[in-house]
């Protein structure tokens, strides 16, 4: 049988673009803190003239914010993409149709 959708309802759509860009954004989030602990860690006995006028601790510092910081972010650009893609989709599926999907019941 097929069907066709014609269009979503915007509020959902935001809601899973939110939460996936939540999840993208702790996972990024995490790697970013490692990264910069890592930087922090070995970089002033590496690159000591590089370092030599940055805090001990600003590694695991701009780590804990990057946690923080990226899932907020990565989370309202999701929710207004999928504001901005389901509003295009909607307006676009009017004039030319919507997605055809085969379904078995």
């Amino acid at each position: 049988m097929k069907k066709e959708i014609l269009s979503f309802e915007i509020g959902s759509v935001i809601k899973i673009f939110f939460f996936m860009g939540l999840i993208l954004g702790l996972i990024l989030g995490i790697l970013f803190a490692i990264t910069y602990s890592i930087v922090g860690i070995f970089g002033p006995n590496m690159y000591p003239d590089v370092f030599q006028n940055v805090p001990r601790n600003t590694g695991a510092l701009v780590g804990l914010i990057g946690i923080i910081v990226f899932p907020l972010v990565y989370a309202i650009l999701g929710a207004i993409f999928g504001l901005i893609l389901t509003g295009f989709y909607n307006i676009i599926s009017r004039a030319v149709g919507g997605i055809k999907i085969d379904i078995k019941e």
